[in-house]
This record gives C-alpha cells, structure tokens and sequence, in this order.
C-alpha cells in the first residue's frame, strides 16, 4: 500500500510536472518572441528615427540650393568688382551696410520665395493679374534693361580678365561663352542647369581666405562693422547706392521666385524654405564682406584707384600671392557664368509672365518660342555691350547704381503683394517682414536722394 500510494504520488507528481512542462513551454515561445518582437520595434523605430533626420537634413539643403543659387548669383562680376570699389575707395567705412542689408535681403528674398511658393505663380504674373498690365509691363522694362546692363558689363569683364590671362583676343571667347550659356538654357532641363549652378558657388570662398590673410586691423573692421558712418564725398554714396543695388539686385526678387515653382515647392516646405534662403544669403553677404575687407587691406589709403580687372586681381594676393590674377580671373569666369544666365533667364520670365506667355526652363523650346527668344536676345545685346570697348569696372558699378535706384519700385510692388490676403491668403506678411521690407524702401530711396542732392 505504502509502494502503491508512493507510485500513486510519483505518477501524480509526474503529471503535475508535465502539465507544468507543457504550460511553460508555450509561455516561454511567447515570451522570447514578444521580446524579438520589441527589440526589431525598437531597433527599426531607432532606424527610422535616424532615416528621418538624415532625409531632413538632405531635404534643407535641397532647399537651401535655391537660396544658395541665388545668394550667389549675387557674387556676379558686378557684385565683386564694385565691393572691390568700396573696399578700395572707402576701407572699412561702409561695412555697417553689410549689417544692415542682411536682414533686409533675407526677408525680401524670404517674401520673394513665398509668393512662389503659395500662388505657383511667378512675382509679375501675380502682379498683371491683380494690379492690371500697364504696371506688370512697367515692371518688365526695369528688370529687363537692369538685367541686360549687367549681362554687357558681366561679359564685358569676363572678356578683360580672359585678355589679361591669355593674351588673346577676347571676343571669341566671350561669344563662345555666351553661345554655351544659350545652349544649357534652351536644350537643357532646369534641374541639371541648377546642379551645375551650385557646384560653382565654393569659389567664392577664396575671398574669404584672403580677408584673413590680408591681416587687417579686426577692431578697426568689428567698429565699422556696428557703427554707421558717412561722408559729405559723392564718390562715397554712388558706392553706397552701388552696393545696396548689387545686394539687394532687382532681378533676385523675381528669379528666387522662379525657383520655388521651378522646383516644385510645397506649402509645408515654406519653414525649411525660409531657412534656406536665409543660409543662402548669409553665405552671399559673407563672401560680400570679406571682399571688402581684402580689398580695403590691399588698396585702402595708397592712392590706388581701381580701373581695370587687372588691379582689382590683387585685392587676392594675401590668399594666392603671384597666383592672384588667375584666381581672380576663375572667380570671375565663374561668378559670370553662375550670374549671366539668371539674369537672362529672369528677364526671360518677367516679360513672358507681362505678356500671359507659356514658357519655363523645363519646356523645349518649340513650346516656349517667346520666352526663350527674350533669353537669347538678352544675351545677344549683352554681348553687344560686352564688345562695344566700355570700361568693364565703370559698367558694373554704374549698372549697380541703377539697381539701387530702380529697387524702390520694386520693393513697393513686392510688399503689396505679400499684404494681399486676396494673393496669399493666410501667409501674408507678419509685422517684422513688413518691418524690414518697409525699412528696405526707406534706406534705399534716403540713399538715391542723398546721392542725387551729392551730383548737383
């Protein structure tokens, strides 16, 4: 009885235990899988999270291009020969205006992208359609011969620095380099136009390089940087009008809204869209500022008056020494070829959206006759000018004079727009755009009377 009861007991136990074996053993399958089942959550989770601020990361740039594109359109040969200008003729003295025209620049442009962005539409398009043809053509006309006075004088420096390096007659290359520039515009789409168009944007920084090896006097320049300074010289406020007109150029505006509908922006890209332009100009009056400073070091106070291509080439000797000319020489080729286009192509799009044309740098041109024959006439009267034997450096900085006095205008026209809840719906201008913008007008137009009062 006592062996049975213990087999009896043993036997129960046995069951017991397989009972247990059986219910453990699922629980534990369970259990493993849940935590393979987390640890993939929470590696994937760790994984998206990453994808996902890489992919942000990727997306500002994308969207910084634009910014960039234009920021450095504005280091054209007219922008760098008339900092060059300042720096030589007025050293440090007009630095402040570096200061003050950032913020005014960023916000124009930010303006500028937003109407793009919100309407699809471009600036004088938006502008015939609600304030009626007679001002859509008027606006038309200034950005057209600004754009196209600047393309002569772009050129016409282009030819002079390729003579000085070569020792070559110039004409050629200056017609070849306008032919190609006509070439990419018509037969090439805008997407592969704006990736060669930010691959030459870092040859600018060798201006920076020479700022700091020209080994200026940092107090004097961090004093004329936050002190506003002025002069009763007409020579100091022609160069002060030339410099608001070649930072705050008319063809910017109407070109940075371009870019927004030529690169497809949407709605919820107007936060990262405005950092970008931010960046963009930034990174514009950065290489602005360290010309004039190089310029100011090298030339400032030694009686040298910058005439030609050739002497404003040394303000680069502190960075390359005797390799001064055919680095200034790349800066210039370049910043044309990244300017000259912009500006033919703006001119193109402010007269096609004037007159209602079909037309964008994506369409072939059997589908946008017009708006390609205003590009290529752009070009061929700026090439004109370029061999009609002008001074380069007087053209470029007498073409900038004349963006600061067209500006204005302009400036009006974009502020109304970005008011108008007809236009832009909730995305109209906040109190500091409106701030800026206004204080833009008001400094550009106090400039043009100054300079005015000065000549006479």
């Amino acid at each position: 009885m006592i062996i049975g009861k213990k087999y009896m007991l043993s036997s129960k136990n046995k069951t017991s235990k397989n009972k247990i074996e059986k219910t453990a053993q699922p629980f534990l399958v369970k259990d493993i899988e849940k935590v393979i089942k987390y640890s993939l959550s929470f590696r994937l989770f760790h994984l998206s999270s990453a994808y996902k601020k890489r992919r942000s990361i990727r997306d500002f740039f994308r969207l910084a291009k634009s910014g960039t594109i234009t920021g450095a359109a504005d280091n054209d040969p007219a922008g760098i020969v008339t900092y060059t200008q300042v720096g030589a003729a007025t050293g440090f003295s007009q630095l402040w205006l570096m200061l003050l025209s950032l913020p005014m620049l960023s916000v124009v442009e930010e303006m500028s992208a937003r109407v793009g962005v919100v309407t699809k539409q471009g600036l004088n398009s938006v502008i015939r359609k609600n304030y009626g043809l007679k001002l859509a053509l008027a606006v038309a006309m200034m950005v057209a011969v600004a754009n196209i006075l600047t393309i002569g004088a772009d050129l016409a420096a282009i030819s002079e620095v390729f003579e000085i390096m070569s020792g070559a007659p110039s004409a050629l290359f200056v017609a070849a380099i306008t032919f190609l520039i006509a070439y990419f515009l018509i037969r090439k789409n805008y997407k592969i136009i704006s990736r060669y168009l930010f691959l030459i944007t870092p040859i600018f920084l060798l201006y920076v390089a020479s700022g700091i090896l020209a080994n200026p006097e940092w107090g004097e320049i961090l004093r004329a940087t936050i002190t506003p300074t002025f002069s009763n010289d007409f020579n100091y406020w022609m160069l002060a009008v030339g410099l608001l007109g070649t930072t705050i150029s008319p063809y910017l505006i109407f070109w940075q809204t371009t870019e927004e509908i030529e690169e497809h922006r949407g709605i919820r890209d107007l936060k990262k869209e405005a950092a970008g332009v931010w960046l963009g100009m930034t990174f514009a009056h950065l290489i602005f500022y360290f010309i004039i400073i190089s310029s100011a070091a090298v030339f400032f106070g030694k009686g040298v008056v910058v005439e030609t291509a050739g002497q404003a080439a040394i303000a680069l000797e502190p960075a390359v020494g005797s390799w001064a000319m055919l680095f200034f020489g790349l800066g210039i080729i370049g910043s044309g070829i990244l300017a000259v286009p912009v500006l033919a192509a703006t001119a193109g799009y402010v007269i096609k959206d004037a007159m209602h044309w079909h037309g964008n740098l994506e369409l072939k041109q059997s589908h946008a006759r017009s708006f390609y024959a205003v590009i290529v006439s752009s070009l061929l009267v700026g090439l004109t000018i370029a061999l009609s034997n002008i001074n380069p450096v007087k053209a470029l900085v007498y073409s900038q004079v004349l963006n600061g006095f067209l500006m204005p205008f302009l400036l009006v026209a974009l502020l109304a727009v970005c008011n108008s809840r007809k236009i832009l719906g909730k995305f109209v201008n906040n109190v500091w755009s409106n701030l800026v913008g206004i204080a833009a007008v008001v400094v550009l137009v106090v400039f043009d009377i100054i300079l005015v009062f000065q000549y006479f």
